[in-house]
């Protein structure tokens, strides 16, 4: 399986790169340090040398973790390539402060004409292959071909107008007015060079316009990043002193200061983060790991190297003095040494994986969440944990092919986790992502088993609730249809017995007494057989019970008005009460409204109800909830219907019962 993920010479070869770039700017820091002091640099030269090493590690990383993933990803490979070429660039000019040969000079002088040549065609092509490492379509199939072709005329016609005779590095340098036909030819290709990364940049830019969500957010992060490097480049060729295409007019340092600045210190994480964030691209055990390696032995390393070179200076006669220091200083090194992976470590847990890099807190987080919560609100709860906590897009919780609650925007296919044997908890990966990755699934399987219980008490619950209603209306007709008529059978042969005794005896009043107890008794036995009315109802009557419901939830911030006919018939008045109480109700606690309002009209043939409110609307699919459920149920059962219609705009119930 590991073999399959990560093949072994794509991961070798990236691998390879990565630390290389980091060796390649160990060793040039260090030459910079011990370089002879009669060599005096200025503050821009540092800033540069530092630009150029952040940089260039920052891309061959980024490179290496993508290749672990994706082999053949382009993209990946150019950044390898951008991070190579920009680490050699601190190599490079810490060989000028030696004293060199004139051929060694000219070999690294041609040598960092070859970097700079390089990263001429890097820089475009990252934009043109953007995000995927695929051309925007076949009509770009000829840039990968010409861009290299023109940036080869640079190099090529600036050595043809270089004198051999002079410092090269200097005789590259023309003052404005002074220029023969090599640099005229230079200038034309850099002028076409730039025309062509700008038609790169704008095929990102056309890309972007056609994708949506996060990749077209994506897109536009990588174009800000890309515009802000190309900006850099051009600028400083045509306008910083010292330039070979210097032609007069200069810009202040700081400008190009505070663009390099803004490419290391904001572009550059971004950039990487955005690659290593999309689609495949997510870091896994063995990339995480390389980020822990790097990052813990490259801080060592660099420390001891700079420690070294910093002695070598301050204490250059007292060798064993400063032997003694540095192995001084790497022993307490050592003792930090488990400290510093753990803090590494966390950071990089936190930055890439967020809470699932600690399931223990998504474990803590469920619970408490659902303290207190009523049963029928328990699987919302479970499903807005999981995606608001590990940074999901959706989840849903299925119970017998139905959809007991969801959370978010679902897009894609789900991966399914059991609920024990009552259900399925749906998750759907992140946007890019085709599934949901090893990090995610061992957090989310505790999650499930954790939840199987809870979600088990809720359907229990429901189907409870479901069989005593089953029984309640069995029993409810077989009463009606047995009992009920038998009891008024029995009261009208007492009134016919009643006609057969002499009026006023004591047969007869014993029986009038008898009947009036027997038609009671029939007309309690009638009010049980309704399901025992509410409280409310049975005191106030349908409007005035209504009305009081709706004074009862009413407050100032959500203020509930009712409107009412002056009259409402007493048909099925048991079910538009109840169906009015529960989307009163439901409005009132979860629809975060301002404002809820009950109308009920009534026809010749129905009443109708209807609760509306302006609130958020409902995120779950309609048949969320046993409070739904039962509204529905409700009024099917006397021969009515219940619709519900959500959106941004609000919620609307409307049910409509037959009076008849």
């Amino acid at each position: 399986m590991q073999g399959e993920r990560f093949p072994g010479r794509a991961t070798a070869l990236a691998t390879a790169i990565a630390f290389g770039c980091f060796a390649v700017l160990v060793v040039a820091w260090v030459l910079h340090f011990t370089a002879p002091v009669d060599q005096a640099r200025s503050g821009w030269f540092w800033v540069q040398t530092a630009e150029h090493s952040l940089r260039g590690l920052a891309f061959a990383m980024a490179g290496a973790l993508v290749v672990t993933r994706v082999p053949t990803h382009r993209v990946a490979w150019l950044f390898l390539v951008a991070g190579a070429t920009t680490s050699l660039y601190p190599l490079v000019s810490a060989a000028h402060p030696y004293p060199l040969a004139p051929s060694v000079r000219a070999a690294v002088f041609v040598f960092g004409l070859g970097l700079s040549a390089l990263n001429l065609v890097v820089f475009p092509l990252l934009a043109l292959y953007s995000l995927d490492g695929k051309l925007p379509s076949r009509r770009w199939r000829a840039m990968p071909v010409v861009l290299p072709a023109v940036v080869l005329v640079i190099p090529v016609a600036l050595l043809s107008a270089v004198s051999t005779s002079g410092p090269l590095l200097a005789s590259a340098v023309h003052e404005p007015g002074h220029r023969g036909s090599g640099m005229v030819l230079v200038g034309a290709a850099v002028a076409v060079h730039q025309v062509l990364w700008v038609m790169c940049l704008y095929s990102l830019h056309a890309r972007g316009r056609r994708m949506r969500g996060l990749a077209r957010a994506q897109i536009r992060v990588d174009l800000v990043i890309y515009v802000l490097i190309f900006l850099g480049n051009g600028l400083e060729l045509w306008f910083a002193r010292g330039s070979f295409l210097w032609f007069g007019p200069t810009l202040p340092d700081e400008l190009f200061l505070v663009l390099r600045a803004l490419i290391v210190l904001v572009g550059l994480p971004m950039l990487v983060f955005v690659l290593t964030r999309t689609k495949v691209y997510q870091l896994d055990r063995a990339a995480r790991a390389t980020v822990l390696v790097v990052t813990v032995v490259g801080g060592l390393v660099l420390s001891y190297a700079t420690a070294t070179a910093v002695l070598s200076s301050v204490l250059p006669g007292a060798t064993s003095v400063g032997a003694l220091v540095v192995a001084f200083a790497t022993g307490l090194a050592g003792f930090g040494l488990r400290d510093a992976v753990r803090f590494v470590r966390r950071r990089v847990d936190r930055a890439f994986y967020g809470d699932r890099a600690e399931p223990y807190r998504v474990l803590r987080a469920l619970p408490r969440r659902l303290d207190g919560l009523p049963p029928n609100e328990i699987p919302f709860a479970v499903c807005q944990t999981v995606v608001s906590v590990l940074r999901l897009p959706a989840a849903a919780i299925e119970v017998d092919g139905r959809r007991l609650a969801s959370a978010g925007a679902p897009a894609g296919e789900p991966t399914v986790f059991a609920l024990g044997e009552v259900g399925t908890l749906l998750v759907w990966p992140r946007s890019g992502q085709q599934a949901l990755d090893e990090m995610d699934i061992a957090v989310l399987e505790p999650v499930a088993d954790q939840t199987a219980a809870v979600i088990a008490t809720v359907v229990i619950g429901e189907r409870l609730e479901r069989s005593i209603e089953e029984e309640r209306l069995r029993l409810r007709r077989d009463l009606h249809d047995g009992l009920g008529p038998a009891l008024a059978g029995a009261t009208l042969q007492l009134g016919a017995v009643r006609t057969l005794l002499p009026p006023r005896s004591d047969a007869s009043v014993l029986l009038d007494s008898v009947i009036v107890h027997m038609r009671q008794i029939v007309a309690d036995f009638r009010r049980v057989t309704r399901n025992e009315r509410p409280l409310l109802l049975e005191e106030r009557g349908l409007r005035g019970a209504l009305a009081e419901l709706g004074r009862r939830l009413s407050t100032v911030d959500l203020p509930v008005v009712v409107e009412l006919p002056e009259e409402l018939p007493v048909e099925h008045e048991e079910v538009v009460f109840h169906v009015a109480a529960e989307s009163l109700a439901n409005a009132v606690r979860h629809a975060g409204a301002r404002s809820v309002g009950l109308r009920v009209e009534v026809t010749e043939e129905s009443i109708t109800v209807e609760v509306r409110d302006d609130g958020s609307g409902i995120t779950e699919p309609v048949g969320f909830g046993v409070g739904l459920v039962s509204m529905r149920e409700r009024a099917r059962a006397v021969g009515g219907s219940c619709e519900i219609s959500s959106g941004p705009d609000g919620t609307t119930v409307r049910a409509r019962i037959p009076r008849s």
